[in-house]
């Protein structure tokens, strides 16, 4: 009896320990916690509309890329690439934004992963690599590859909430007389982003009694505030001339050098890792 309540016991306390794990590298954990605080940051920044919730499948795909990432930064590291505190700073103003609330150490390392991957990219394949690849050759990539130089119809949207359904309902009427409510307390206003139709969420288009410039939604409701968009232009479908495509195929073959350039380092690097997912702590 007493050897089973240990062993119980000990059950437990393992079930304790592994329930908040959600992978190891190597034996190091990574917490759930950790996830989370770097996640819903990086979730947040992505999805821009507050209707796109995030799924378990979501979750995964991020998980397994921000393990890569912790590699990738160790391996990098051992390789004499590293970042400094002004490139940090650099990149967290230019690409990220300024912030009131100080970055979690999980965040950092995800955003210290992105600039040394960066580096060591244009370590494996040099810039030089397509600057002499003939005209033809070009020609024939475009040819082949044409559907990745179309474009889809895409409408500029911005975004006004608040948290009382009158308030709303006025900021609809200033919105549809063609002014943009200034951001005071009670109320935000974001910046204009511009979105394929196939980017907004369901609930979104179904609040537009049309997708034309100047239509303004009905008031939404989500966690507890109200949110009115306005549609404020449209870029119509179209194909990138092949003379204006050119420098952008050129980007496009070194990005694909480089894909398989670092497809290949990462697979020699990652057979010295031993890594576990917890899939079921998520």
């Amino acid at each position: 009896m007493v050897m089973k309540k240990v062993a119980f016991l000990f059950f437990f306390m393992l079930s304790l320990v592994f329930g908040n794990v959600v992978a190891e590298i190597n034996g190091k954990k990574i917490t759930a916690d950790e996830f989370n605080s770097v996640f819903y940051t990086f979730w947040e920044r992505v999805s821009h509309l507050p209707f796109s919730e995030p799924t378990q499948e979501d979750k995964k795909i991020f998980l397994v890329e921000y393990v890569r990432s912790l590699i990738i930064l160790r391996e990098a590291e051992k390789e004499g690439i590293t970042v400094s505190e002004d490139e940090l700073r650099e990149f967290i103003r230019s690409r990220i934004g300024e912030r009131k609330e100080e970055f979690s150490p999980a965040l950092m390392n995800l955003i210290k992963a992105e600039l040394v991957t960066e580096k060591l990219l244009r370590k494996l394949v040099d810039d030089k690599a397509v600057e002499k690849i003939p005209e033809d050759k070009l020609r024939a990539y475009y040819e082949f590859y044409k559907r990745e130089f179309q474009y889809p119809a895409s409408y500029k949207v911005i975004a006004v909430s608040t948290d009382d359904r009158e308030r709303a309902v006025r900021v609809k009427s200033l919105l549809e007389r063609g002014e943009i409510p200034k951001e005071r307390s009670g109320i935000e206003v974001s910046k204009p982003l511009w979105y394929s139709k196939s980017a907004f969420p369901k609930i979104l288009i179904d609040s537009f009694p049309s997708l034309e410039v100047g239509v303004v939604s009905e008031p939404i409701e989500l966690n507890g505030r109200y949110y009115v968009f306005k549609i404020l232009d449209r870029r119509p479908a179209g194909t990138i001339p092949f003379e204006k495509a050119k420098e952008l195929i050129k980007l496009k073959i070194l990005e694909e050098k480089r894909k398989e350039a670092f497809k290949e380092w990462l697979k020699e690097k990652v057979q010295g890792y031993r890594v576990r997912f917890y899939w079921d702590n998520l």
